[in-house]
C-alpha cells in the first residue's frame, strides 16, 4: 500500500488536495492500482506516508511491528484500519445478503493461531438497541418522513439523548468511538455537531405534528384509557448569562438555582405517564397564563381523549379563572384548593376517614363535603405533616439562631448597634428563612442605637403549625367517593416524576446553547426521548421489572459489539465482528421488552495477510 495526492476541483472552481491509499494488485489483465480508502487531506509529512502505509498494512495483516512506530502515525493507522476492516466486513455482509451466499451458511473450520487473536473496534450496543427498538415500535421513520435526509441524524440525536445525554458535539464523540448505534441504524450518514444541530432545530420547528403522531401511536400500542390528563410545569437553569435571550428569565428556580436565568416546561401526560403534549415558556411566566395555550392545544387533538376526561392540577395554576375556563372547555377538574382556610362550620363533624397509602406505612386522613356545583375534600397527610414540620422547624432554629447573635452583638463592644442598620439585618434574616412573619419582633432603641431585640412566636405560627400536613382538594366529579378524589390527587405525582426523569436521565440539564432557537431545541429533544422512555418503561412495568432507565442502562452497558481477528495457518487474516452473549439480566429486560437478545448478526471477512506486490508500486 502507498500513498498518492490528487489535486481536485470542487463544484465552485477552487481546488483541494486529497490524499488516497492505494492498493497494487495483480490481474489477469496485468498490474492494476485501486482505491482503499480516501483519507481526506492528511497532516502528515510527505516522508511519513510510506511508513503510515506500513502501519496500516501491518494492522490489517494483524502483525506486530519490528520496531517501536511513531505515535503520531500508529495513532492515524488505527484509525484508518479500523475503517477498512469495517467496510471490509459490510462488503462481506452485502453479498451474502444480496445472494452470493445462498441459504444457511455451512460450517466453516479454519486452523488458526490463537495467540495471534485480538479483538477491538468494542462498541456498545445494549441501551442503544432497547432504544432503537422502541423507535421502530412507533414507527419513527413514517412520523420524521417529512424531515428527508436528516431522519438519521434526528433518530441519532434522540438515542444520544436517552444513552448518554450531553452537547451535540459530545453525541458525536460518543457515536464515533463508543456506541453502535450508527451500526444498528445502518444510516451511513457522516457525523458532525452541526448536523445533529439542524436536526434538533427541525424537530422543534415540526415538534407540535410529532407529539400527536407520537401520542396517538402510544394510545394504540398500549391501549391507552386516556381519561385522566396530568398538568404541571417545571424550570430549569442555565450556567451562563443568556444575555439576549427572549426566553431565558430570572425567577423563582425550583432547584433553588435564583441566581440563574431559567426557562419554563410545561408538560400535560396521562394517568399512565404517556406525554401528550409540551410548550416551553419564558422563565418568569405566570403558572396560571400557562392553561390556555395547553387547553387550545387539547381542543386541536380531536378523539384524542374520552368523553370522561380529568384534569389534575396543583394550586400554582388552579386560579378561578382557570377552573372557570377548564368548565367552558367541557374537562372536569381535581385540583388543589388556593383557599387556605374554611370555616369549621364547613366540615362534618363525623371523625375523619383513613385509608392507608401505598407505601404501607402512612396514613391520609380525609374529610368530604359535597355542594350542588362542587365536592371538597380535607386532607390530612402524615408524611407531608413530618416532612413540613422538619422543614419549618429548622427554618424556625435558625433564624431564632441569627436573632439571638443579633441581640448578643448588642451587649459587646465594637459591634453594630445602629438601630436602621439591626432594621436592616432582621428584615435580610425574615427574607432568608421565610419565617418573619410567625415572630412578633421588637427592636428596643435610645438616641438611634439599638439596646435590645426581644422576640416570640405570634398567632400566625400557631395557625401554620395546626394546618401542617393540612391540604384541600376541589373538583366538579361529584360521582367520585374521596379516596378516588385522593387517589386522582396524588397521581400528579407522575408529571412530577417525567420531569425528575429528564432532568435527571435524559440530559434537560446542561443546556450549552447560548441562542433561544438551539435551546428551545434542546428541551424538545429530551421530550421526544421521553415519548420513547415511557414506552419502555411501561412494558417493564407491566412485566413486574420496576427499574429506572439509569438502572436499565447500566446493565445493558455491557452488551457490546467487537470485532475478532486471528491470523490463519494458510496465511490470512479473519476479522469476525458480532455481539457478546447477553447477561441473565440483559435476557431479562430483552425478553420483558419482547426484542432480540442479538441486535446485529455476525459478519466476517477472510483477506490475505500480505498484499501481492507487483513492479507498478515498486
Amino acid at each position: 500500500m502507498f500513498i498518492r495526492e490528487k489535486i481536485k476541483k470542487a463544484n465552485g472552481g477552487k481546488s483541494y488536495i486529497q490524499h488516497q491509499l492505494i492498493e497494487s494488485i495483480r490481474t489477469p489483465s496485468g498490474p492494476r492500482q485501486q482505491i482503499v480508502l480516501n483519507l481526506g487531506q492528511l497532516s502528515l509529512p510527505e516522508e511519513k506516508w510510506k511508513a503510515f502505509a506500513n502501519c496500516i498494512e501491518g494492522f490489517l495483516a494483524n502483525q506486530k511491528p519490528l520496531f517501536p512506530q511513531d505515535p503520531e502515525i500508529e495513532a492515524k493507522a488505527r484509525h484508518y484500519a479500523s475503517q477498512i476492516r469495517q467496510e471490509r466486513l459490510d462488503r462481506a455482509q452485502e453479498r451474502i445478503a444480496g445472494g452470493e451466499s445462498a441459504g444457511e451458511e455451512p460450517a466453516q473450520y479454519e486452523h488458526v493461531n490463537i495467540n495471534s487473536l485480538i479483538t477491538n473496534d468494542a462498541k456498545t450496543v445494549g441501551a442503544e438497541h432497547v432504544a432503537i427498538s422502541q423507535m421502530n415500535e412507533y414507527g419513527f421513520d413514517k412520523i420524521l418522513q417529512g424531515l428527508d435526509d436528516q431522519i438519521a441524524y434526528s433518530k441519532m440525536l434522540i438515542v444520544g439523548r436517552m444513552v448518554h445525554p450531553g452537547s451535540e458535539r459530545d453525541t458525536v464523540r460518543w457515536l464515533s468511538e463508543t456506541s453502535g448505534a450508527g451500526e444498528l441504524l445502518d444510516s451511513g450518514v457522516k457525523l458532525y455537531d452541526k448536523a445533529l444541530h439542524r436536526a434538533a432545530v427541525l424537530l422543534w420547528e415540526n415538534h407540535a405534528a410529532i407529539e400527536q403522531e407520537l401520542s396517538k401511536r402510544a394510545r394504540e400500542i398500549f391501549s391507552l384509557k386516556e381519561t385522566v390528563i396530568l398538568y404541571d410545569l417545571t424550570n430549569t437553569y442555565f450556567e451562563g448569562s443568556k444575555r439576549g435571550s427572549k426566553v431565558a428569565r430570572r425567577y423563582k428556580s425550583k432547584e433553588s438555582r435564583n441566581d440563574c436565568p431559567l426557562i419554563t416546561l410545561s408538560l400535560t401526560v396521562d394517568e399512565e405517564g404517556f406525554p401528550k403534549q409540551s410548550k416551553v415558556f419564558e422563565g418568569n411566566v405566570s403558572e396560571p397564563g400557562t392553561l390556555k395555550d395547553i387547553l387550545d392545544g387539547l381542543k386541536k387533538e380531536d378523539g384524542m381523549f374520552s368523553n370522561d376526561r380529568t384534569i389534575v392540577m396543583d394550586a400554582g395554576v388552579a386560579t378561578e379563572e382557570n377552573i372557570a375556563l377548564i368548565r367552558k372547555s367541557g374537562y372536569k377538574y381535581v385540583v388543589v384548593s388556593r383557599k387556605k382556610s374554611f370555616e369549621d362550620t364547613f366540615w362534618p363533624e363525623t371523625d375523619e376517614e383513613k385509608i392507608m397509602l401505598s407505601d404501607g406505612k402512612t396514613t391520609l386522613g380525609m374529610k368530604l363535603v359535597r355542594t350542588e356545583e362542587e365536592a371538597f375534600l380535607l386532607c390530612h397527610s402524615e408524611a407531608k405533616e413530618a416532612k413540613e414540620k422538619s422543614i419549618l422547624s429548622l427554618k424556625e432554629q435558625r433564624s431564632e439562631e441569627a436573632l439571638s447573635a443579633i441581640k448578643e452583638g448588642l451587649e459587646k463592644p465594637k459591634r453594630q448597634k445602629k438601630y436602621d442598620t439591626i432594621i436592616e439585618r432582621i428584615g435580610r434574616l425574615k427574607e432568608r428563612y421565610k419565617v418573619g412573619n410567625l415572630y412578633t419582633i421588637k427592636v428596643e432603641q435610645t438616641d438611634g442605637k439599638a439596646t435590645g431585640i426581644q422576640f416570640k412566636k405570634n398567632a400566625q405560627a400557631q395557625a401554620k403549625e395546626e394546618a401542617i400536613g393540612t391540604y384541600v382538594l376541589r373538583t366538579n366529579r361529584l360521582d367520585l367517593s374521596g379516596e378516588e378524589i385522593s387517589k386522582l390527587h396524588r397521581s400528579l405525582s407522575t408529571v412530577e416524576e417525567s420531569f425528575k426523569t429528564m432532568k435527571g436521565h435524559l440530559g434537560l440539564r446542561p443546556n450549552f446553547h447560548r441562542t433561544d432557537t438551539p435551546t428551545i431545541a434542546h428541551v424538545h429533544v429530551t421530550v421526544l426521548a421521553y415519548h420513547m422512555l415511557a414506552g419502555i418503561l411501561k412494558k417493564l412495568r407491566t412485566a413486574g421489572v420496576h427499574y429506572n432507565w439509569n438502572t436499565i442502562r447500566n446493565i445493558l452497558a455491557t452488551h457490546i459489539r467487537v470485532t475478532t481477528t486471528m491470523n490463519t495457518k494458510d496465511g490470512h487474516v479473519i476479522d469476525v465482528r458480532t455481539c457478546t452473549a447477553p447477561t441473565e439480566k440483559q435476557h431479562t429486560i430483552y425478553n420483558k421488552l419482547q426484542i432480540k437478545h442479538t441486535p446485529l448478526g455476525r459478519k466476517n471477512v477472510k483477506s490475505p495477510m500480505k498484499t501481492q506486490r507487483c513492479s507498478a508500486e515498486k
